[in-house]
C-alpha cells in the first residue's frame, strides 16, 4: 500500500458518524450463536479454549482483494493524534479471517463484500487500471467517498449500502478490540481495583439512588 495519505476522513471521530449509518449490524454478534450451532464441524466447534484460541480455517482473500480492503480500511480508520491507522494495526487480517470463516453470516458477508470489492475495480478500469489499490490516492478517495455520501443520504443502492455497512461494521469491530482502539475510546474496565468507593454521583443522580 502507498505511504500516500489518506485524505477522505478528517480524523477517527468520523468513524462515530459511520457506526451511526452501520447502526441495524449492532445485534450482529449475539445473532451468530445459531450459526456456530449448525456449523460446529467446520468451525471452532463447541467447546472452544478461549485462552488458546486456533483458527481453524484457511484465510481465503487473494492479494488484490487484500491489497482494495487495506486502503478502504484507512479511509475508515486512519490515522490521527491520537491512535494509528487501520492497516498500521492490520485490521485487514481480522477482516481476511472474518470473510473466511465457515458460519452462514460470515459467508453472506464475504459474498457482499468481494462483490463490492468487483465494482471498485470496475470504476479502476475506467482509468486503466486493473485494480482500485492501483489508482492514485485521490481517485481511491473520491470512489469510496462517494459510496459513502450516497449511504449518509440514503440514495445508496443496495449493493453500495450492504458493502458499506459491513465493511464499516468489521473494521470499526476490529479496531476498537486492539489495545490500541480501547485506549483511543479512552475504555478502562478489566483492570483491578485495590478499593472501589462505588460510581460517581452524577451516575448515582441519573438512577435515583
Amino acid at each position: 500500500m502507498s505511504n500516500e495519505k489518506i485524505t477522505l476522513s478528517t480524523n477517527r471521530r468520523r468513524v462515530l458518524q459511520l457506526i451511526a449509518i452501520a447502526a441495524p449490524s449492532a445485534a450482529y454478534l449475539a445473532k451468530n450463536t445459531d450459526a456456530l450451532a449448525q456449523t460446529r464441524s467446520k468451525g471452532y466447534g463447541q467447546d472452544v479454549d478461549v485462552n488458546n484460541p486456533v483458527v481453524t480455517w484457511d484465510k481465503s482473500l487473494n492479494s488484490n482483494q487484500l491489497k482494495n480492503l487495506e486502503v478502504i480500511g484507512d479511509f475508515i480508520i486512519p490515522a490521527d493524534d491520537k491512535s494509528p491507522s487501520a492497516s498500521h494495526l492490520n485490521i485487514t487480517d481480522f477482516a481476511n479471517e472474518w470473510l473466511s470463516a465457515p458460519y452462514p453470516e460470515q459467508q453472506d458477508d464475504r459474498r457482499v463484500i468481494i462483490a463490492g470489492l468487483a465494482l471498485l475495480n470496475a470504476e479502476a478500469n475506467k482509468s486503466d487500471k486493473r485494480y482500485y489499490h492501483e489508482l492514485d490516492n485521490a481517485t481511491q478517495s473520491a470512489i469510496f467517498d462517494k459510496i459513502a455520501k450516497s449511504v449518509e443520504a440514503d440514495t445508496a443502492n443496495d449493493q453500495d449500502l450492504k458493502f458499506f455497512e459491513r465493511l464499516v461494521y468489521i473494521y470499526v469491530g476490529g479496531f476498537y478490540t486492539t489495545d490500541e482502539g480501547m485506549a483511543d475510546i479512552g475504555y478502562v474496565g478489566n483492570k483491578p481495583l485495590e478499593t472501589f468507593s462505588g460510581p460517581p454521583p452524577q451516575v448515582r443522580k441519573l438512577l435515583g439512588l
